[in-house]
Parts: structure tokens; C-alpha cells; sequence
């Protein structure tokens, strides 16, 4: 049977050998067994094709993974593999996502790092002791002393039906010096209004359901993406631009084939499964 590129890329033993090697010596020393990544790279390649899906019976279709050059894709999972982080989209930890520059028809994949990523990368750092990500409700106690000082928070949670009116992170580091970020009132109401009219537009999301989550995961992103460079949070001399996107990644040298666990369903048949589920 012939595959799309990115299905070649999964039945690839030497890609999956380079990528079981990578995450055995990850940056941030997590331990990923072989039936653990190869449970995560079906997740993936599962996911990649129903993004290709998608895209094809889009009223706006754009580029997707099946018109990206396997090498391109194979960097980025070993980029996140690399980085310690699940290549499961679904542990969102890490994302794929295709950058299309229409000027000169180039279209190629990027990493963004998930919430959960983050969270691995504050937990990981030697420079951090401790992080707090909060809402402020109407009708909570809270007074902002700037980036330096936490911030006096005072919740109840009779106050969790009220309407959310700040949003603030306190970042405490080794030496017991702080970093302290805040969004106010009307910028939080304008990004709530934006993401629920979005909902509205596209179909219900967790902006509806899960506001108070969402806007604590808009100030952790906000202070991670702030402290990323200056920390040097991500390994490698990697960083993030201002579209949170990971950049300046350092080539992963091959390493040497590894063995790998027998599974039920053979990554034959699965590559199979996933060329059969493309829209014609």
C-alpha cells in the first residue's frame, strides 16, 4: 500500500529508533519507557490525520501534514522529544503546528509548548521554588504591589459565581526574590468576550464551560513565554517568540537503533488503519 508521506514517517524503524534514543537522554531527565513512546507516537500520527481530515472538508482549507517534508516533521517530534515533553497531543504538553507563508507558498511545521509543558518546565527549573497561578472574582480581596511583591489575595469561594476580574501569577524563586504578573479588569473581559464569541462562531469550546481555567491558563502562558529567554527554562539555548513558538532548536545528532516492544496490532497494520480513515 502506498502512504502519505507522514504515514511513511511512522513505519520509519530508523525515526523511531533516533526518537526512543532522544527521549532516553532528555533534557529535563524524564523517564519515558519503549511501549510508553510508542503508545504516544500512535496518539500523534492518529491525531496528524485527523487534522489532514479536517483541513480536506474545510470551506477554508489550508496546507496540512500531508504537504509537509517528512525531515520537517521528524525535527519537530524529536525537538519535543528532546525537550523532555510528550508527543502526545493529547498530554498537552507539546503541539505541531503548520506555519504557511502564502508570499512564497512555504509550508512547514512548528512547536508550541502546552500548558502541561510548562508546567514540566517550572517544576524542572533549579531557579524555582514555587508557583502560583490564580482568578481574582468580583468580590475577592485583592491588591496589586507590583511585579516584586505578591500581591495581597484574600478568595472565597461564594465568589466563584461572579463574574472574573483579574487574573495574576506569583513566581518565587530560590533566593526568595519574586516575579509577580497581573492582567486587569478590562483586559480580561475583553479576552473572555473575544473567546466565547469565537465559540459562538465555531461551536461551543471550554471558554464556555471552563471560563475561570481558561483565563488561569492565559496568565501561566503569559508568564511562562515572560520567563522562557530570561530563565533559560527550555533546554539547548531553545526560546520562544512572541508567538510562543519554540525557535533556534539544535539539530538531534542519529543515534543508534534500539530495540522496541512487540505490540498486538503491528505499526504495519496501524499505518494501514491510518491511510484507510484519510477522506478521499
Amino acid at each position: 500500500m502506498s502512504h502519505n508521506n507522514y504515514i511513511d514517517l511512522f513505519l520509519d524503524k530508523e525515526f523511531r529508533a533516533q526518537l526512543i534514543a532522544t527521549y532516553e537522554t532528555n533534557k529535563i531527565d524524564r523517564s519515558f519507557d519503549i511501549s510508553e513512546i510508542n503508545s504516544q507516537l500512535r496518539e500523534l500520527f492518529a491525531w496528524i490525520t485527523s487534522q489532514v481530515n479536517k483541513e480536506k472538508i474545510s470551506n477554508y482549507r489550508k496546507p496540512s501534514f500531508d504537504n509537509i517534508k517528512t525531515k520537517e516533521l521528524a525535527r519537530c517530534i524529536l525537538e519535543i522529544a528532546n525537550m523532555g515533553l510528550s508527543i502526545n497531543p493529547y498530554d498537552k504538553e507539546a503541539y505541531l503546528f503548520i506555519h504557511w507563508e502564502t508570499h512564497c507558498e512555504q509550508v512547514f511545521p512548528t512547536v508550541k509548548i502546552g500548558i502541561q509543558g510548562m508546567n514540566q518546565f517550572f517544576g524542572a527549573s533549579p531557579k524555582i521554588k514555587s508557583t502560583n497561578f490564580s482568578v481574582v472574582h468580583d468580590g475577592d480581596q485583592f491588591e496589586w504591589f507590583g511585579e516584586n511583591t505578591p500581591p495581597r489575595f484574600i478568595h472565597s469561594y461564594e465568589t466563584d459565581v461572579n463574574d472574573i476580574v483579574a487574573a495574576f501569577s506569583v513566581i518565587t524563586f530560590t533566593d526568595d526574590s519574586y516575579y509577580c504578573s497581573y492582567i486587569g479588569t478590562k483586559e480580561i473581559r475583553s479576552i473572555i468576550s473575544d473567546q466565547i464569541h469565537r465559540a459562538d462562531e465555531n461551536g461551543a469550546n471550554a471558554w464556555v464551560n471552563f471560563t475561570s481555567r481558561c483565563v488561569r491558563n492565559v496568565i501561566l502562558r503569559r508568564t511562562f513565554n515572560s520567563l522562557a529567554n530570561i530563565l533559560g527554562l527550555l533546554p539547548n539555548n531553545r526560546s520562544v517568540n512572541d508567538a510562543g513558538v519554540v525557535v533556534k532548536a539544535e539539530t538531534v545528532q542519529k543515534s543508534p537503533p534500539s530495540e522496541t516492544d512487540t505490540e498486538s496490532v503491528s505499526d504495519e497494520d496501524f499505518a494501514a488503519l491510518l491511510a484507510s480513515q484519510l477522506s478521499q
